[in-house]
């Protein structure tokens, strides 16, 4: 849909304005064009206005400005904790085995209005896009084999289940609860995006790269299809995984190129720039091109200078890995790679 290239990395970690004079300075010599501002429940209640004043110096810089939900409410990708799972255990999804997990259910309606009001402030403090995530269910991806199914029981899923197959949740058929529990993230993601939408913003959605159904949504054309959904994408991160770059990054890159193709969205791929053992840095170039060879022009990684902020996710060589992006990006906004 969109050939202009984007390269993009995500910030986290400081929210002293001061120190991000010189990060941003990073940032542009190392060839971005977009900066993904996390906004965690901890930055909507704290820094706020922080946030508006780094969004700013971004724009200044003329950086595409991305606001990502990070953590909130666990149901978004990031490594932070909830406060609102936390004053909200009401609302916390129920597992199938009766365990509470630290993380809200989408179908909760405190939970939806509170989304509505961070969407608010993200308009507030002049974001450009909302970046939804990896929205997914709780799942515990050390013990995947956990149950056959990762699913909600929590009182409002009980009921909303109820009302749609006319039967209780205990009763149900696995492939009702997975049709029930993909169609719970599709709805959510598109109140969501009209919302965003409907204040003046884009959205982009990046899911997690499981198309299991007993873990992930294994129908993402339902995602692709949101009227109000203008860039999709995913995180297939090689190293993270432990997969085959070649295969992995080209495999998800070509599916969801196919799927924007098809329902006209810009397509969106994320690079693992995070945990990069010493010695293959290198791969973060052959998984750009690999994405590349399949159409893919919104490039975007996680995260800034190899993640070297945060120990327990740092690349071994963070200074290469930085180093290596920027060149890549760089050769890819000079028109080298066309």
């Amino acid at each position: 849909m969109n050939n202009q290239i984007k390269t993009g990395v995500s910030y986290f970690g400081n929210r002293n304005p001061r120190h991000f004079i010189s990060d941003l300075e990073e940032i542009i010599t190392h060839n971005c064009n977009v900066i993904v501002h996390t906004f965690s429940e901890n930055d909507q209640q704290f820094y706020k206005d922080t946030m508006r004043e780094m969004i700013s110096m971004s724009k200044d810089a003329g950086l595409e400005c991305y606001l990502d939900p990070w953590g909130v409410g666990r149901v978004f990708g990031g490594e932070t904790y909830s406060s609102f799972a936390l004053k909200n255990i009401d609302a916390c999804q129920i597992l199938p085995d009766g365990e509470i997990a630290p993380a809200i259910c989408f179908n909760n309606e405190k939970f939806r209005e509170f989304m509505y009001q961070w969407i608010e402030d993200a308009a507030e403090i002049g974001a450009d896009v909302l970046f939804w995530d990896e929205p997914h269910f709780f799942i515990d991806l050390k013990e995947k084999g956990r149950y056959d199914i990762w699913y909600c029981k929590c009182g409002s899923c009980s009921l909303k289940f109820k009302n749609k197959f006319g039967r209780n949740l205990f009763e149900a058929r696995r492939e009702e609860i997975i049709a029930f529990r993909e169609g719970c993230v599709v709805e959510f993601l598109q109140e969501l995006c009209q919302q965003t939408r409907n204040l003046g913003m884009k959205n982009a959605v990046c899911l997690l790269p499981f198309k299991e159904d007993s873990i992930g949504l294994s129908d993402w054309s339902k995602v692709v299809a949101i009227d109000s959904l203008d860039i999709f994408g995913t995180d297939p991160y090689w190293v993270f995984f432990n997969e085959s770059l070649q295969e992995y990054v080209g495999r998800f890159s070509r599916d969801v190129y196919e799927l924007c193709e098809q329902y006209n969205k810009e397509a969106q791929i994320w690079i693992q720039a995070y945990k990069i053992p010493a010695g293959r840095e290198e791969e973060l170039k052959e998984a750009i091109a690999v994405s590349h060879a399949e159409g893919v022009r919104n490039f975007a990684a996680w995260s800034y200078y190899g993640n070297a902020y945060m120990s327990y996710n740092r690349s071994e060589n963070p200074q290469k890995v930085w180093d290596i992006l920027g060149d890549v990006y760089g050769e890819l906004q000079r028109g080298e790679w066309a």
